[in-house]
C-alpha cells in the first residue's frame, strides 16, 4: 500500500516501534520514583503506539496479498512476522485499552507490569528484525526503477 509513492507500512511502524519501549522506559521511571507523571507520559506512549501499531498491521496485511506467491521463503518469513506482531499489537492494544479505563491510576504497576511490558518489547524487537529481512533480504515492497553506478537504486 502506497501513500504519494511512499510505502504507508514502514512509515507507520517506526511509532510503536519507538514508542511501545518508551512506555517501558517511562514505567520503570515511575516504579522506581513512584512519580506520577512517568506513569502519565507512559500511558500516552502505549495508547499512540498501539493505535498507530494497529494501523501498521492493517497495512502491513494489504502489503502481505502482494507478495509474489512463488517467493515462498519471503511468504513464510512474512507469514511469521505478520503472526508474532499483529499478536503482539493485540496484546499491547488490550493493555492500553485497560490502561486508558484505569487513567489516571496506574494499570500493571509493579515488577509483573514491568516483566510483561519487557517481554513484549523483546518480542517487538524481534518481529521487527523479521521485517527488516523482509525489505532487506527479499526487497519487500522496494520498486528497482533505475541503475546507478552498476547498481540498482530504491
Amino acid at each position: 500500500m502506497k501513500l504519494f509513492g511512499h510505502p504507508v507500512h514502514p512509515l507507520l511502524i517506526h511509532f510503536p516501534t519507538a514508542l511501545l519501549p518508551m512506555d517501558l522506559g517511562l514505567s520503570v521511571l515511575h516504579y522506581t520514583t513512584d512519580n506520577a507523571s512517568f506513569y502519565q507520559a507512559g500511558a500516552y506512549c502505549l495508547w499512540a503506539g498501539a493505535t498507530l501499531g494497529l494501523l501498521a498491521a492493517v497495512t502491513g496485511l494489504i502489503d502481505f496479498v502482494a507478495i509474489p506467491r512463488t517467493d515462498k521463503t519471503a511468504v513464510a518469513l512474512a507469514l511469521y512476522h505478520g503472526f508474532l506482531n499483529g499478536l503482539l499489537i493485540l496484546i499491547f492494544a488490550v493493555i492500553a485499552y485497560k490502561s486508558w479505563q484505569s487513567f489516571p491510576s496506574a494499570f500493571l504497576p509493579g515488577i509483573k507490569g514491568l516483566v510483561i511490558k519487557g517481554v513484549l518489547v523483546v518480542a517487538l524487537f524481534v518481529g521487527n528484525y523479521l521485517g527488516g529481512r523482509l525489505i532487506y533480504t527479499h526487497h519487500i515492497g522496494i520498486d528497482f526503477k533505475t541503475k546507478t553506478n552498476g547498481n540498482p537504486s530504491a
